[in-house]
């Protein structure tokens, strides 16, 4: 029995003298116990169809046409007091940042009672009894109930949020990028509770996503959207294997998995399939070692117990020692909270280390003269395009700004050089005088990557840089990053936790957990033949 009914759906934005439709007629239909996986890249309308089904459109800004109903209950139109008695009973929503989408200033127990409580009439210790109830089913112990969400990791603050989404047995789950910040393990951890719970309470599911992945791992039936419209729907088994349509298979193509070879040019949706795999550019041999820490320890302060007048310090990283050769790249793959994004910023010389030695080009950072050379040759790209570009200043500023602090060159020859790196990365010179706002994500991180380069750096760490990317974009940023390296013969540290990209980007690779480094080596060796329990957890939990 169908318990999700979209037809004809339009979705329409207001603009300056003008409208956007953002999605364009789209029909399908949701099956009570059925997960169906909402298959596209940003733009493409998918979350726009999940805040729909909410009734989550504001009407001032937003037409909404066609039909939407929730187990009988039309959701276009309605007055806000059916879509309040809807919302959260009959439908609930899973967001991507649960941080976000939490209260700070309650408990999690609170939020999950109060969300019970609205629906069901109970009174505040019932809602409490069953809120805590809710919160063990989904692996959060009793006694946590009592906590804030700034007091769990990302994965338990998803937990938290499917929590809240299901305490009230909603007929429909709309899950939107549940897991695209999480590490594999908890990925997996995630995608098997909503798994467990669907399967309990007979709950449809449409899970909103860019990662095929996960898909292929969770969805019965996948429908892939672009430009607004559903451009196919089919069994996921099918669509992955013998899809119809070139942007289907583009989109399955672009994401690269343990069995990509490594160093081969990834398809974009832009690009017409190849027959095969590209042949692994010519690479030089690494060279001597440029960057190093020797048992790095970084420690931070720590919360003062009750009966010490001193705060205990908590280690980040504990007795790291790693290298990165001339030319070459490391992968540094991690659980979040296991010190590599610290480690990185130790080679950086952003984090000053509470022990251990750092050294660049064979001399201790912590030289004066040391430092300031490291402020040019070594340059950051970082995870998210939107937040590490300032939107007040146009691309000439960003990416000529370390040209003015580390260079003589004049306002015109800043210019030239920024034309010329935009040229470099994919970009026009036409673009110097825009602002991050008139580009997509992927335009942005080009930006990014271009302010990287522009003071000639020897060492380029790359901190998650693909990983808030759709797989496309993904595609052509990895694709942008080996053309370069290979062309300017720069080291990379690529932080990630995402281990098919490192797979097929990297040529060493160091796994860390606790701030402990547990394996490193040779790429191949440490994916091949994995030494160490952890890492070969992570590759079992790899989709």
């Amino acid at each position: 029995m169908s318990v999700l009914h979209v037809r004809d759906l339009t979705v329409s934005f207001a603009g300056r003298g003008s409208s956007v439709t953002a999605v364009d007629g789209v029909s399908f239909e949701l099956a009570r116990g059925e997960v169906v996986g909402l298959v596209g890249e940003s733009g493409s309308g998918k979350s726009t169809v999940g805040l729909a089904a909410m009734g989550l459109h504001d009407p001032a800004r937003t037409v909404v046409e066609g039909s939407i109903t929730v187990g009988g209950t039309e959701v276009v139109g309605a007055p806000d007091s059916v879509l309040r008695t809807l919302r959260g009973a009959r439908v609930a929503m899973v967001f991507q940042d649960a941080l976000a989408a939490l209260s700070p200033f309650h408990t999690v127990g609170a939020q999950v009672a109060e969300a019970y409580r609205i629906h069901s009439g109970a009174g505040r210790g019932e809602a409490w009894e069953k809120a805590v109830a809710m919160l063990d089913r989904v692996g959060i112990p009793a006694a946590r109930a009592r906590h804030y969400p700034h007091q769990f990791s990302g994965g338990m603050r998803q937990r938290v949020m499917i929590a809240t989404a299901l305490v009230n047995e909603p007929d429909v789950l709309i899950a939107d990028e549940p897991t695209t910040a999480l590490d594999a393990r908890v990925q997996r951890q995630v995608l098997a509770l909503l798994s467990e719970l669907q399967e309990e309470r007979g709950t449809a599911v449409l899970l909103v996503t860019h990662d095929v992945g996960v898909v292929a791992e969770t969805c019965s039936r996948m429908l892939v959207m672009r430009s607004g419209r559903v451009v196919e729907d089919g069994p996921t088994a099918k669509l992955l294997t013998d899809a119809e349509h070139p942007y289907t298979r583009a989109l399955i193509g672009a994401a690269p998995t343990l069995d990509t070879v490594p160093g081969t040019r990834l398809p974009t949706v832009d690009e017409a399939p190849s027959p095969g795999p590209a042949p692994v550019s010519g690479r030089a041999a690494a060279g001597d070692v440029l960057a190093e820490v020797a048992d790095l320890t970084v420690e931070f302060p720590g919360r003062r117990a009750l009966w010490s007048r001193r705060a205990e310090p908590v280690a980040a990283v504990r007795g790291v020692s790693l290298q990165v050769r001339q030319g070459e790249t490391l992968g540094l793959v991690g659980e979040s909270g296991s010190g590599k994004s610290t480690t990185a910023r130790v080679f950086a010389g952003l984090q000053r280390p509470t022990a251990g030695s750092v050294q660049f080009d064979g001399q201790d950072i912590g030289l004066p003269a040391v430092r300031k050379a490291l402020s040019r040759d070594v340059q950051l790209v970082f995870q998210d395009p939107y937040a590490s570009l300032n939107p007040r200043r146009t691309v000439e500023q960003i990416v000529t700004t370390p040209l003015r602090v580390h260079t003589d060159l004049d306002a015109g020859a800043r210019r030239a050089r920024a034309a010329e790196l935009l040229l470099q990365v994919g970009l026009a010179e036409e673009h110097l005088d825009r602002y991050p706002h008139e580009f997509s994500g992927g335009q942005r991180q080009r930006i990014g990557i271009a302010r990287a380069l522009a003071p000639r750096p020897r060492l380029i760490i790359a901190d998650e840089p693909v990983s808030a990317l759709d797989v496309s974009v993904q595609a052509q940023v990895l694709n942008l990053l080996m053309d370069l390296r290979d062309e300017l013969g720069l080291s990379l540290l690529f932080v990630s936790h995402d281990l098919a990209v490192v797979r097929h980007f990297c040529d060493r690779v160091a796994v860390m957990r606790a701030g402990n480094v547990v394996e490193s080596g040779p790429r191949d060796q440490v994916f091949d033949n994995p030494e160490a329990d952890y890492t070969r957890e992570l590759l079992a939990a790899a989709l």
